[in-house]
């Protein structure tokens, strides 16, 4: 698996799943999470649902954030969207998509803003 956050969004419009007032510590904790779970394969993130992450598609319907990855092209709010946790609860999750076995990052959300 591999990760991509070519398409990251540091600055949400509305003040939403930032890191900027992170500690470093928080910096190393997700580095490490995300090292971790770039050897397993997203063909079985995927499918599993991974369940020691948590792994599972977004409902749109059912977030703050009814009009998913507005910010994006057309043809990539189209790809389903998939959520994982970093760890339990302390250090929030990374919404984005995968594009065969790519994850792309699009929010970090340390304060479970997705989910009201």
């Amino acid at each position: 698996m591999i990760f991509s956050f070519k398409h990251l969004q540091l600055e949400h419009p509305k003040g939403k799943f930032c890191i900027k007032a992170k500690d470093g510590d928080y910096i190393f904790k997700v580095l490490s999470r995300l090292k971790d779970v770039s050897q397993q394969k997203a063909s079985d993130l995927r499918q599993s649902g991974g369940k020691s992450l948590r792994a599972h598609t977004i409902d749109w319907s059912s977030t703050s954030e009814k009009d998913g990855f507005s910010h994006l092209n057309e043809q990539l709010q189209s790809v389903t969207p998939y959520q994982f946790q970093f760890s339990a609860n302390e250090y929030g999750r990374i919404h984005g998509f995968f594009i065969e076995n790519v994850f792309y990052a699009i929010w970090l959300d340390p304060g479970h803003e997705l989910y009201p």
